[in-house]
């Protein structure tokens, strides 16, 4: 008796001493079956079979997905072999990425002093807001890195303001206050884009009322410097390359100096919405 399905060819393989037939499709405990290639399949349908789906997180062995032995046992065998051998690569796949993602990089910190470098003469500034773009690209869609910085208010309480709203978010509170204690400027970032900037820097009535503009009728959030991600990394690399080392005067646009102070209460609500 020859085998076919074994390579190389020509193997003798002796006589079983006893058989077994499952009955796999009448058994109630199963009711299974075995794979054939259907007219007008082809064995590309098995390794369609055998493809993983949801990133590496859900993965298909059997028979019915090994192409090169389809209906045997060995080639169940071998395919559960194939997938354990794929677990292990999209494993560890992702355990490097999460390595990379909480290790930060001399990328990250390279990126962050030059946005803070290039914030120290921004292309646009209005009160608490100052924004860098590329300015050798002239698309209104093209992308941009807002800032609104936070500083110490004054310490005369705003008028009309109610007790209740000063302590409305403890936690966040006791942050603010810490920052303004140790007189440290607060900055958060977004991207969006050139012409949303432009039509933010036209809206009248102070920072609270471009804050509502940016957060309600932009739908804008605003994030720390770490979560704008690579996009902003690109941005950043390209704006310092194109400006190189020349120094251009900062385009400053808007309120007086002293309507960039923004009261406690304000800062309060305002991240209060931000991040609820």
């Amino acid at each position: 008796m020859q085998a076919g399905i074994y390579e190389p060819q020509g193997i003798t393989v002796p006589e079983p001493i006893q058989t077994v037939c499952t009955r796999w499709g009448s058994d109630p405990f199963t009711l299974g079956s075995y794979s054939n290639v259907a007219v007008g399949a082809s064995g590309d349908d098995y390794d369609i079979l055998a493809e993983s789906v949801g990133d590496g997180r859900l993965f298909f062995a059997g028979e019915a997905t090994n192409r090169r032995y389809p209906a045997t046992m060995h080639g169940a065998f071998l395919s559960g072999l194939r997938e354990a051998a794929n677990m292990i690569h999209y494993a560890g796949t992702r355990a490097s990425r999460m390595k990379v993602n909480r290790t930060p990089s001399k990328n990250a910190h390279t990126c962050a002093s030059l946005l803070a470098d290039l914030f120290r003469e921004p292309d646009i500034e209005f009160g608490s807001f100052s924004v860098i773009f590329g300015r050798k690209n002239p698309d209104p869609k093209s992308t941009a890195i807002l800032r609104v910085t936070f500083s110490e208010p004054r310490k005369k309480s705003q008028e009309g303001s109610r007790p209740d709203q000063r302590h409305s978010n403890k936690l966040l509170f006791q942050q603010l206050q810490s920052h303004f204690n140790q007189q440290q400027p607060l900055h958060v970032y977004t991207l969006l884009s050139k012409q949303q900037a432009l039509e933010l820097r036209e809206v009248r009535g102070g920072d609270e009322t471009r804050m509502n503009y940016l957060c309600e009728k932009l739908g804008v959030k605003l994030i720390g410097r770490k979560g704008l991600g690579p996009t902003a990394d690109s941005l950043i690399a390209s704006i310092k390359a194109e400006r190189g080392g020349h120094k251009t005067p900062a385009t400053s646009l808007g309120l007086k100096s002293g309507e960039s102070d923004w009261s406690l209460i304000y800062i309060l609500l305002f991240f209060s919405k931000v991040l609820g």
